[in-house]
């Protein structure tokens, strides 16, 4: 296998997460396991990945003859991980919802208009990494970390306006710890795929 080989079965890994993300979006408006057990499946798969791609990169790293062709590999296996650990926060976040729809926990409408806001540009973080591993563009970078900058701002702003919630009744503690543990799992969603163009 070579480096290009790697490189293409990575940016699948990246298909597959941008994939299991719109799955857990789909569980969490529409209230239907079937996407969340298809979100958990597409994790499975990228913990099958990451571990055979990171194998193949140790592989070619024996015979690795060059200081750039070793640089390459170096980038390549951190994005493998990175991908991997974006399932892992993705799969946090199907936890909690199935807690949130067995529970019957509720969160306020404005809450549920504030998380689906800062998914969505999380989401859409993700998506442009996807691309710029498919052709990189100093431009769509630029986008990418900016877009995590938000991200990250909504976090911390919501955070404080659902704690604010939480304090006048509004919620449930029980409630409000599953919204603060979905805020920051979306964080870090937004955060790696940062990470991951940063490498570049």
């Amino acid at each position: 296998m070579s480096i290009d080989a790697v490189r293409e079965e990575a940016i699948v890994m990246a298909d597959r997460t941008y994939e299991m993300l719109e799955l857990v979006e789909k569980g969490f408006m529409e209230h239907k396991a079937e996407y969340l057990a298809g979100a958990m499946a597409l994790e499975r798969q990228l913990n099958d990945m990451e571990r055979t791609l990171t194998q193949k990169v140790f592989d070619i790293a024996k015979t690795a003859k060059t200081a750039q062709e070793k640089r390459d590999l170096i980038i390549w296996e951190q994005v493998i991980e990175t991908l991997e650990r974006m399932g892992d926060e993705a799969a946090n976040l199907v936890e909690r919802i199935e807690i949130k729809n067995a529970e019957h926990l509720l969160f306020s409408d404005m809450g549920v208009v504030q998380f689906n806001e800062t998914y969505g540009i999380m989401a859409k973080s993700v998506d442009m990494m996807r691309l710029f591993l498919k052709g990189k563009s100093e431009e769509l970078k630029a986008r990418i970390i900016d877009n995590g900058l938000r991200v990250r701002s909504l976090v911390q702003r919501y955070r404080e306006e659902h704690t604010g919630r939480l304090v006048n009744g509004v919620c449930t503690p029980i409630a409000a710890n599953m919204y603060f543990d979905m805020l920051d799992f979306t964080g870090n969603l937004a955060r790696h795929a940062s990470g991951i163009v940063k490498l570049f």
